[in-house]
């Protein structure tokens, strides 16, 4: 081949074979010409050793593989599952800069100061169909996350149109409030739609919202947490409803002892937290919004069997609109008015029949079904006597709500997706007492402790033998109200 390497070569092996000639024909040659010949091989030797040319004449650099026309071969590279498997022949590290093909993650790798480069390409392997997507938005996040303490927990992101792409390790530090970490070790997306998990820790530098950009496959989404400025104060909770169904400070029952446990709300707690002040109201109609002006609550629970009319849906609308937040658990047409006022038009209420005491939580990624407390999607609810009743109106639909439950197509349960409020057409849905077996009222478990557990052996008819989690639906609704 045409080189300057190969013209330099031949001119360099010439004037060897020209000076050993010279060296035993001495009587024809003086010292001064063999002097002049090794003074012009030393020249070219140096033109040889500085800059290098495959396929051009005119090398741009110490190594120039290109032609000047056109290339068909690339670069093959020293290729290894694992870079740690690379050596030094001359001992040691391997020299920084040294560079591989890794076949485990299909990347190009290079050593640098600090070990082993991540890939070096924004995502190897098969290219994102245009169809491919990453949404934030909609897997479940859980944890606690407090400023200037060690804070743990998880974030699901999913993704559709997939092909089956490889990536690296995830790691992104926090932006806003910094100190948080979301991380996933290196993995290959499923072919078509999948999720991912990550792993948020660290501490937190201050209270307000640390935020996330993941980016994956060459697509990219966002989310934030909100980290509370350590152990939540104690909130205030307005009480409407009668007896053992409701929160009173004076009860003994699940709605109330979970509230009232340390080990679920307090400074050291599961959520950590100063706990509640309960501000109980009974049943009387028309007094909510003197009882909002008056005590300010932080969230608003209503049970059985207390039953909003008018004036009362028109007050917990207008808090609703200024940020409170809200636990509707009533039955029959007892939320009927304040179905309206949320959504507009006329609500229509249908008893529930033939559900044998459970019914089933849809596989939603929302903090109430999926957080501190547990995960009960895709598990079972348990009907207080079997009244639950479930909802129709031509305004409430999946564009304004995540569905929880349904019964024979309607809804029964769900979280509204631009308030904080958390329905169901059951009255007694967090009623349950310690030890308590039967199997169709009391369906929220709770142990000694005060701790919201699934309650077994509930239901009946085929039904029977089932474990519910209105329990545990409750403590993560209120983990989820209080931040």
């Amino acid at each position: 081949m045409n080189t300057t390497n190969d013209v330099c070569v031949m001119y360099v092996d010439f004037w060897k074979k020209r000076l050993v000639k010279d060296t035993f024909a001495a009587n024809k040659n003086t010292m001064k010409n063999r002097k002049n010949h090794l003074l012009l091989m030393i020249f070219f030797m140096n033109i040889l050793f500085s800059q290098v040319g495959i396929g051009t004449a005119n090398p741009r650099g110490a190594l120039d593989i290109n032609k000047e026309t056109t290339n068909n071969m690339g670069l093959v590279l020293p290729t290894n599952s694992d870079p740690r498997n690379l050596i030094n022949p001359m001992g040691g590290n391997v020299a920084i800069g040294t560079i591989m093909y890794d076949s485990t993650l299909s990347c190009v790798r290079v050593y640098k100061s600090s070990g082993w480069s991540n890939c070096l390409c924004d995502q190897c392997g098969p290219g994102p169909t245009p169809g491919f997507t990453l949404d934030c938005s909609g897997g479940a996040l859980t944890g606690t996350y407090a400023a200037g303490t060690m804070s743990n927990g998880t974030k699901t992101i999913n993704y559709t149109n997939a092909t089956g792409q490889p990536y690296g390790a995830i790691s992104v530090a926090s932006s806003g409030v910094s100190g948080l970490t979301a991380s996933a070790p290196a993995g290959t997306l499923a072919n078509g739609s999948g999720n991912i998990s990550l792993t948020i820790s660290g501490t937190p530098s201050a209270s307000g919202t640390a935020s996330f950009t993941i980016n994956i496959a060459g697509q990219s989404c966002s989310f934030s947490v909100n980290v509370n400025s350590g152990v939540i104060p104690k909130r205030t909770i307005l009480s409407l409803g009668a007896g053992m169904y409701t929160p009173n400070s004076g009860n003994t029952t699940a709605p109330t002892t979970i509230l009232q446990s340390a080990a679920n709300f307090g400074p050291t707690g599961t959520v950590p937290s100063q706990g509640f002040d309960i501000k109980a109201m009974g049943t009387g109609q028309g007094n909510l919004a003197a009882n909002i002006a008056t005590y300010n609550p932080y969230i608003i629970i209503m049970t059985w069997d207390y039953t909003c009319n008018a004036a009362d849906a028109i007050a917990l609308k207008s808090y609703l609109d200024n940020g409170g937040r809200a636990m509707v658990f009533l039955q029959q047409a007892q939320p009927t008015q304040i179905l309206n006022q949320v959504f507009g038009g006329s609500t229509v209420v249908t008893a529930a029949t033939g559900t044998n005491y459970v019914k089933t939580i849809t596989n939603v990624n929302h903090p109430i079904l999926n957080g501190p407390f547990g995960d009960a999607r895709g598990k079972l609810v348990g009907d207080d006597n079997n009244d639950a009743s479930s909802y129709t109106n031509s305004n409430m639909n999946n564009s304004n709500v995540d569905i929880l439950s349904a019964n024979n197509g309607l809804m029964v349960g769900f979280v509204h997706k631009t308030y904080k409020l958390f329905f169901w057409g059951d009255g007694g849905f967090p009623l349950g007492a310690v030890n308590n077996t039967s199997t169709g009222s009391y369906p929220a478990g709770v142990d000694a402790s005060g701790k919201p557990i699934p309650k077994i052996n509930f239901g009946t008819g085929v039904a029977a033998g089932s474990s519910v989690y209105n329990s545990i639906l409750y403590a993560n609704a209120i983990a989820w109200m209080i931040q």
